[in-house]
């Protein structure tokens, strides 16, 4: 059974409610397609804590970090709306940065959920 996270960007809140990440991943589409016959378990769904959060500088950010790590998942999967602008697929320096964490206790970082970028 593979283990995964899910992170968007706090700014799709206006417009997302999650259901094309958690359609995708029920249907083994996008950038869940790797999972196609794997049982998949959602360990958790977090939302960095916005532009200029940085692990220096947000107490909460570090505490979802430590979260994570706690339960160790197999992949973290980064929404497209991690992207900086939507459009140039450069993720933000803020995600970037949870992403070097994570990659950093050997945590697979895919760049997708239900659309890849």
């Amino acid at each position: 059974m593979k283990r995964i996270v899910i992170i968007t960007c706090p700014k799709s809140e206006d417009v997302c409610t999650g259901a094309g990440c958690f359609s995708a991943l029920n249907r083994r589409k996008g950038a869940f397609e790797r999972y196609h016959g794997e049982e998949v378990e959602l360990e958790a769904f977090m939302k960095c804590s916005g532009c200029g959060h940085l692990l220096e500088n947000d107490k909460g950010l570090v505490e979802k970090v430590r979260q994570i790590l706690e339960i160790h998942p197999d992949a973290i999967h980064l929404g497209i709306c991690c992207c900086d602008d939507g459009r140039s697929k450069e993720l933000c320096p803020e995600i970037e940065a949870l992403a070097d964490v994570f990659r950093s206790h050997g945590i697979e970082v895919v760049r997708g959920t239900h659309g890849e970028f």
